[in-house]
Order: structure tokens, then sequence, then C-alpha cells
């Protein structure tokens, strides 16, 4: 094996654990978020198999971004409520197929062949909604690349990341 090919191979591992995270939010500028203080989740809507959530890592992905929305919603004061709540919380997740290449030209050991990393993006959307309105309020999103072969701790710490970084924007002033 050629050692830029060992190289280019600890490099994209180290890459992939590294990618930088995109997040935003939107809002509606008239609303009130100060007159917030519980939540809950918005009922599930029942899905054909055409419009399935998409699955990368298994049944587990849904509990565990309640748990970290949960977690870091509670640690900053909101209260979850079985029943009527102020806002209802939906996620919503994407996934694409990415490619990145690399053509840097000449190496150490002279021209270099052009790189091709493939990877998976995943998009992570939390959408809040006022019950009283029925409308959304507020919406915040993380994109970033996704490690489908990451066990159920490092997933759970991403998730964890994506969801505080999101929520960072809640409320927005």
């Amino acid at each position: 094996m050629k050692i830029t090919t060992i190289i280019t191979a600890v490099f994209i591992g180290f890459y992939a654990g590294c990618t930088p995270m995109t997040v935003h939010m939107d809002y509606d500028p008239d609303v009130d978020f100060s007159s917030y203080t519980t939540f809950n989740w918005m009922p599930e809507l029942k899905r054909g198999k055409k419009d399935e959530k998409p699955t990368l890592t298994g049944p587990f992905l849904e509990k565990r971004i309640k748990k970290a929305v949960l977690e870091n919603l509670v640690a900053r004061g909101y209260e979850k409520k079985t029943g009527t709540a102020d806002i209802l919380i939906a996620y919503h997740i994407n996934y694409k197929k990415k490619a990145r290449v690399n053509m840097q030209g000449y190496g150490y050991w002279g021209p270099r062949p052009v790189d091709v990393y493939r990877y998976k993006e995943g998009t992570l959307i939390l959408d809040f909604v006022d019950t009283e309105t029925n409308q959304l309020v507020w919406r915040g999103w993380s994109i970033s690349a996704v490690d489908p072969g990451s066990g159920p701790r490092a997933e759970q710490a991403n998730i964890n990341r994506a969801v505080e970084e999101i929520l960072k924007r809640f409320p927005p002033y």
C-alpha cells in the first residue's frame, strides 16, 4: 500500500470527525417569546412508506434527539408538560450523499491524483409551533457530515452538540 493512500485515509477519517457544523435559525418577529415556559412534542403524523423518515442509524435516533432537546430546554428553565403546553416541538431529519474533491496538484512525491471523499450530510431541523395559534414561530437547523459507523455514544454526543448549537439561538433575542 502506498504511503499516500495511508495518509489520505487518515486525513479523511480525521476530516469526517472534525467537520464543521453549520447552524441557522429563523423566527416570526411579531411573537413574544418571553411568554413561552412549557413545551411538548408535536404528535407524530402517520406516514406512508414513501414519506417515512430516513433512517441512518437505527430505531434509537428519535429517542436520542428527544433526549437532547429535553435536557437542553429543561437546563434553560423550560418545563416539559404532558398536557397542553405553550409550544409544540417537531423535528425533521434529512440526509444527502455528498462528495468533496481535493485537487492539490503536486505533492512531495510528484503529481497527486485527485482525491474524492464521499460522505453523508445530515440536516436536523427543530420547529417550534405556538399551540394557541397553531403557527410555526421558530425554526432552527444544523447541517454537518454524518458518520454512519459511529457507535451509540458518539451518535448521542453528535446529536447533543447539534441540538445545543441550534437551541443557543432560542429564543431569538
